[in-house]
């Protein structure tokens, strides 16, 4: 298929902004796009598609979901859920696939769920047989369970215990599928060890993340505290996760920087949780998390705030990644939640959308394919129907998200038939 949008706004993901753009597709690939005046049509066999009054801009890319949760209805159904077959919950995660599709994100990073059968359905993805946004999957890296201990996600790490047995982990997980290993350097707000807890030591991480290097393999480390979040750049890691405490040591954000360390701070992983204790209290109840996980996000705000605001200043690099699928943060529903986030703390709308576009790209090594719309780059685009430069919220209501195309393929496609070619 080829496609010519024009009459829109290009966002190209660069940093520039085209009044009265085309873009133009062949197949898979981006072919022109730039200012109507200066942009070769091609003279025949594309379906020419008016998009007046609308925005154009890259496939939107979110660096840290989770598509195994919030399919179910209940405040009970994460633990049912994990408790399901393996058949059962990669139903879920198909759906799930694609309601985030459907709100117009093209490339995802999936954090991990139950079994690793997030792995399988990237194959099925690439196979062609699901509807869904194009999947990195990773997998984790963590210390040996202990009795009473409880994972949100359901995932299961390898339960290593030394850095050789992290190596071991690391390289049966790539050979199974695994395109990026997730060390675990801290504990979190759910399980039995809170987000100030080092779970790996740094000598563990550096076995497991050496050899995901190795092997061509990228890393991320799930790291709330600065501690563990600093061992884990000591240890190599390309990629910090959540971050809500990285505050408390402001030298860590050159060292960051220096090293070329990405940082995804998921800010509404807290966020949602403390609209929801709110909500619970306002009405004289008590929210449905465990009080600890009541306390430790409750403490968690302010941190993450300075956090981010720190991290901004200091130049670190910082992509988009939502925690879809997290408690209140429904896949399709919330992702986009995120950039709202960014500009309240601080950031641009154009630096909210490079960091779910360009930026991550250029984390995910896929900068060479997507992320900006520029000629030879992969056809992955949306057309939203208002301007997210104005208002970034415009990205969290699907309505908005007129057309979504990838590899040059319209995907889904909200435009009234009288708007068509």
């Amino acid at each position: 298929m080829n496609l010519v949008l024009k009459n829109g706004t290009l966002i190209d993901g660069t940093g520039r902004v085209v009044p009265d753009a085309v873009v133009a597709t062949a197949g898979s690939r981006i072919v022109a796009a730039g200012p109507a005046a200066e942009v070769r049509l091609p003279e025949d066999g594309a379906e020419v598609i008016d998009v007046r009054g609308m925005t154009i801009m890259p496939g939107l890319i979110d660096l840290h979901v989770h598509l195994h949760g919030q399919a179910l209805p209940g405040e009970g159904s994460r633990a049912r859920l994990l408790a399901e077959s393996d058949a059962y919950q990669a139903v879920v995660l198909a759906e799930n696939a694609r309601r985030t599709l459907e709100a117009g994100f093209t490339t995802i990073r999936e954090m991990g769920a139950p079994n690793d059968i997030n792995v399988d359905l990237t194959r099925a993805v690439r196979d062609g047989i699901l509807k869904s946004p194009r999947i990195i999957p990773v997998c984790t890296v963590d210390m040996t369970t202990l009795p009473g201990g409880y994972d949100v996600h359901g995932t299961r790490g390898g339960n290593v215990t030394g850095p050789v047995e992290a190596r071991r982990a690391a390289r049966q997980k790539i050979a199974a599928g695994a395109e990026v290993i997730h060390v675990i350097a801290t504990g979190a707000q759910y399980g039995q060890f809170g987000p100030k807890t080092q779970i790996l030591t740094e000598e563990e991480m550096r076995g497991a993340i050496e050899e995901a290097h190795k092997l061509g393999k990228l890393t991320t480390a799930n790291a709330c505290s600065a501690p563990g979040a600093k061992a884990a750049v000591l240890a190599g890691t390309q990629c910090v996760e959540h971050g809500e405490y990285l505050c408390d040591d402001p030298d860590l954000f050159k060292l960051m920087v220096d090293r070329g360390v990405a940082f995804v701070p998921t800010l509404i992983v807290v966020v949602a949780k403390v609209e929801k204790i709110r909500e619970a209290h306002a009405r004289g109840e008590q929210p449905a998390l465990a009080p600890t996980v009541v306390e430790r996000t409750l403490d968690e705000l302010e941190p993450h705030r300075r956090t981010f605001e720190m991290a901004l200043e200091a130049g670190v690099i910082m992509p988009m990644g939502s925690d879809a699928g997290s408690p209140y943060i429904p896949n399709g529903v919330g992702n986009a939640r995120e950039l709202e986030l960014y500009v309240r703390y601080g950031a641009t709308p154009t630096q909210a959308i490079e960091a779910t576009t360009r930026v991550a790209a250029e984390v995910l090594r896929m900068d060479d394919r997507i992320g900006t719309v520029t000629p030879d780059k992969e056809a992955d685009l949306i057309v939203v129907a208002e301007d997210p430069l104005r208002d970034i919220r415009v990205l969290q209501n699907h309505e908005n998200i007129k057309l979504v195309i990838q590899s040059g393929q319209i995907v889904v496609n909200r435009r009234p038939a009288a708007n068509g070619a």
